[in-house]
C-alpha cells in the first residue's frame, strides 16, 4: 500500500469515528450526562468560546476526542452486558435450586 493510500484510509477512518462519536454524543447522552462527561474528561475537549461550550453541552456539536468517547461507551455497554448476564445466571440458578427443593 502506498503512503498516500494509507493516509487517505486513515482520514476516512477518522471521519467515520468523528461521525459516530457525534451521533453518540447527540443521541445517547442527556445534557446532564454530557456535562458530567466534559467535567470528568476536560482534557479531551477544545472550546473556542462560551457559545461552543453551550453547543457541545446541548449536543449540537462534539469537539472532544472521538476515540475516547467511543471507548468509554464500549466499556459501559460491556459492563451493562456483563451485569445482565450475571443476573440471568443468578435467576437460572435460583430456578434450578427451587425446582430441586420442590422435587424432594
Amino acid at each position: 500500500m502506498k503512503p498516500d493510500e494509507r493516509l487517505a484510509e486513515l482520514l476516512d477512518d477518522r471521519r467515520y469515528f468523528e461521525d459516530e462519536a457525534g451521533e453518540v454524543w447527540a443521541g445517547c447522552l442527556s445534557p446532564a450526562e454530557r456535562l458530567a462527561y466534559i467535567r470528568k474528561h476536560r482534557s479531551h475537549f477544545r472550546f473556542a468560546d462560551y457559545d461552543e461550550v453551550i453547543a457541545v453541552v446541548r449536543g449540537r456539536r462534539f469537539t472532544g476526542c472521538s476515540s475516547q468517547l467511543l471507548r468509554w461507551r464500549h466499556n459501559i455497554r460491556a459492563r451493562t452486558l456483563q451485569s445482565a448476564l450475571l443476573f440471568s445466571v443468578a435467576v437460572w440458578l435460583g430456578i434450578i435450586w427451587l425446582a430441586v427443593r420442590l422435587i424432594r
